[in-house]
């Protein structure tokens, strides 16, 4: 189960990043905000895969971008530094703070991500991608990698605004799964299965975590 979790949730992330980037820079247009949080998102969009290649291969062709071009010579920690003082003196700028969660996402630093994805949340509680980031991070930090809590109350929250994301309906029969309750797992992960490539591996992986849960289902509780 472990495996299979963090295969098909850094798939999911990877994809997630490429398909973030558009809508972050036309709504920050949209916003008056300045080019070089452009280029700084678009230099972390570069910078991150060439520093973890397996998992960023996943990640959409960059022409989706637009063609913004990409802050010469910027380093990821620069990136970084930029997005951090950009939401420091716009603490209500949520493209930034999404931007700059998926960035310690894809760098595996989630107890860094899930504080971007709270600041995500103060500029607006009812974003679905801040509400999966956060329950997502959160699972990282914990040891017991378990999704509780606050983090499963955001999850359903986002599944009530936006009951097609993908992230959250995995998440939320991860949360099932975990608390053995088998049977309403596999029902969330059949409401994903449909949004997804059946000839991918992610849905390949989902294929077989409900195959799992219908037959744990199926087995008697002991007394």
């Amino acid at each position: 189960m472990t495996v299979v979790f963090y295969l098909v949730a850094a798939a999911m992330l990877a994809v997630a990043l490429a398909l973030l980037l558009v809508p972050l820079v036309r709504h920050g247009r949209r916003q008056g905000r300045s080019r070089g949080i452009f280029a700084t998102a678009v230099a972390i969009a570069v910078l991150v895969p060439l520093a973890s290649v397996g998992t960023y291969l996943l990640v959409g062709r960059p022409a989706t971008l637009g063609g913004v071009a990409p802050a010469e010579d910027m380093t990821v920690d620069q990136g970084i530094a930029a997005l951090r003082a950009q939401v420091k003196a716009h603490p209500d700028d949520l493209p930034s703070w999404l931007l700059l969660g998926q960035t310690f996402t894809m760098l595996k630093q989630p107890v860094e991500a899930r504080a971007a994805y709270d600041g995500a949340l103060h500029a607006d509680a009812r974003n679905v991608v801040a509400m999966v980031g956060w329950a997502e991070s959160d699972s990282l930090v914990r040891d017991d990698h378990l999704i509780e809590g606050r983090s499963r109350e955001l999850l359903e929250s986002a599944l009530a605004i936006e009951p097609t994301s993908q992230r959250a309906l995995w998440l939320l029969g991860i949360s099932d799964f975990q608390h053995q309750r088998y049977a309403e797992a596999s029902a969330t992960w059949k409401k994903l299965q449909p949004l997804l490539d059946p000839d991918s591996n992610v849905a390949r992986a989902v294929a077989k975590q409900i195959a799992l849960a219908d037959e744990r289902s199926a087995k008697p509780t002991s007394n």
